[in-house]
């Protein structure tokens, strides 16, 4: 029974975690297993936390690739719905994450990094939108080595995100351009792009750890204020357009309907 309640318990985290804006370190908050989990993936624990982890890493796996078609099918009919969607998804965690940013008093000094993280997203979408487009496998080039070591190193940094509670893996993806192609790779059993990515978790569970750890014991408010500058640099990235229409009502109502999904998932501890 602890098998399947781990191997459940990963689904959610996985789904979670394929949706851009919803953080899978949330979930596991909500499921009450993020601090076993922090302990289980350190090199030290991670042996004797094989029969914890195993089942939680594949359900993680399954709840992706559930989500995966699913998205990528809606990323070519209506990607416009769905990228107010997620918009919605990005506005709804802000609260959340800005509260644990704040804590009980804020250093003005650490605004310097939300200014610089923001910053840094907007010149990138200024100076060559298509740094930071959400493309396909096929509008990267297809597959090659430089491709690969591409989705490995986003996917590392993805890793390391999933590890703070209120930050998104995917919502990473989507700044670095490389969550549509993910999806892809995923819901297609692209054996090589899957290696990969798999590589670039790994190395993200197992550096991120470490860094997070350090990170938020000594500088955890510049840490949180640099993540609000991504997600807040991250809706111009994602921002589709608009045009008056059934299919502008329907994002609109999508937005609205995904932000106080967000929200209340993001706000429970």
């Amino acid at each position: 029974m602890e098998y399947i309640k781990n191997l459940v318990f990963g689904m959610l985290i996985g789904i979670a975690n394929a949706i851009p804006g919803v953080s899978g370190g949330t979930m596991a908050v909500i499921l009450n297993i993020y601090d076993k989990i922090m302990y289980s993936i350190s090199l030290k624990n991670i042996k004797e936390n094989l029969k914890f982890l195993v089942p939680l890493a594949l359900g993680a796996g399954l709840g992706v690739f559930a989500l995966s078609n699913v998205i990528v099918g809606a990323m070519k009919t209506h990607p416009v719905i769905l990228n107010f969607c997620f918009i919605g998804l990005v506005l709804g965690s802000i609260p959340a994450l800005y509260k644990r940013a704040k804590g009980d008093k804020i250093n003005h000094r650490n605004w310097i990094f939300f200014a610089l993280a923001l910053g840094l997203m907007i010149f990138l979408t200024v100076i060559n939108p298509e740094t930071t487009a959400n493309k396909s496998i096929e509008q990267f080039g297809g597959v090659s080595a430089a491709f690969c070591i591409w989705l490995a190193f986003t996917a590392f940094v993805g890793m390391i995100a999933m590890i703070l509670p209120g930050l998104s893996g995917s919502l990473i993806l989507l700044l670095f351009g490389t969550y549509a192609a993910v999806m892809e790779s995923i819901a297609t059993f692209n054996f090589l792009l899957i290696a990969a990515i798999s590589f670039g978790l790994l190395a993200g569970g197992v550096v991120g750890v470490k860094v997070i750890k350090k990170m938020l014991r000594f500088h955890p408010q510049a840490l949180y204020f640099g993540i609000l500058g991504l997600m807040a640099g991250s809706m111009i990235i994602i921002w589709p357009g608009f045009a008056v229409g059934t299919e502008g009502i329907i994002a609109i109502v999508g937005l609205i309907g995904f932000t106080l999904a967000a929200f209340l998932l993001s706000s429970k501890k």
